[in-house]
């Protein structure tokens, strides 16, 4: 009995040391982040832009780590690549050269998507809902004074019910890709609502800005009793536009930059 009482002792001798091993080494896993000078401290790692350098006073850093395994990386709208692409120095252009006027921007928006009336372009559109994102083939045509685009689609689509629950929408429009010399899309950013057919702009939009007129003919039906119809069954959406950017390797015949954005 004494013989077993002991090895019992043991036993529980070595599963305390196991336990209080695990212990220590999780602690060194999670140990606080350490700040500058090598203290360490139970903070969060300071927040840094990506202009921030290694200091001589930084703590030594193991192999294989960046600074966003310890910071938080601070990013704005002047820091990002697109942005040296449309002001920065960037080929044969130094800050803020090269930038169109932002009414020259607007007509190249007109020029390549038209107008009222105007043929519709198919548009990637983007939409996300719960950060699940969803992109969509739509057509959609450009009212060139409100600076909005419409849209015409059939009722209960995924899209749809995106849009219901978050108006932020992207869209882009492209030429199919033939060189690094000759490229041209729009990429747009804008804020989208629903009309429905029970609604007073519905119609005035149909015969003011979008060519149902095309859908009519090929239907073989009257105008009116095809905008009676699609009433029924499609919704169109209204795009505000409130940012713009074009990319079109042309620009550099005139001396622009290939990257131009038009804001609200």
């Amino acid at each position: 009995m004494e013989k077993q009482r002991m090895i019992f002792s043991m036993l529980l001798i070595c599963c305390l040391a196991v336990v209080v091993a695990c212990t220590t080494f999780k602690r060194k896993e999670t140990a606080p982040v350490q700040e500058e000078e090598g203290k360490e401290t139970g903070a969060k790692a300071q927040e840094i832009d990506v202009t921030a350098v290694l200091t001589d006073t930084h703590p030594e850093v193991e192999e294989g780590l960046s600074c966003n395994d310890c910071h938080e990386i601070k990013l704005d709208a002047e820091t990002t690549a697109t942005q040296v692409w449309m002001k920065g120095d960037y080929l044969n252009w130094g800050v803020n050269e090269g930038v169109m006027p932002k009414d020259k921007i607007w007509e190249q928006m007109v020029k390549n998507l038209g107008g009222r009336k105007a043929e519709q372009k198919t548009f990637v559109l983007g939409t996300s809902l719960n950060n699940t994102p969803l992109t969509t083939t739509a057509e959609f045509t450009l009212d060139p004074e409100k600076k909005v685009l419409y849209g015409f689609h059939e009722r209960g689509t995924e899209k749809l019910l995106h849009i219901n629950k978050n108006p932020k929408v992207s869209l882009n429009w492209h030429l199919e890709f033939e060189s690094f010399t000759d490229f041209l899309c729009i990429q747009v950013v804008g804020r989208a609502e629903l009309i429905d057919g029970t609604t007073e702009d519905y119609e005035k939009i149909l015969i003011d800005i979008i060519p149902y007129e095309v859908g009519a003919k090929a239907r073989k039906m009257e105008l009116k009793q095809f905008r009676e119809s699609v009433k029924q069954s499609m919704v169109i959406s209204k795009i505000t536009i409130d940012q713009a950017t074009i990319a079109n390797y042309a620009f550099t015949k005139d001396g622009y930059r290939i990257y131009q954005r038009w804001t609200r």
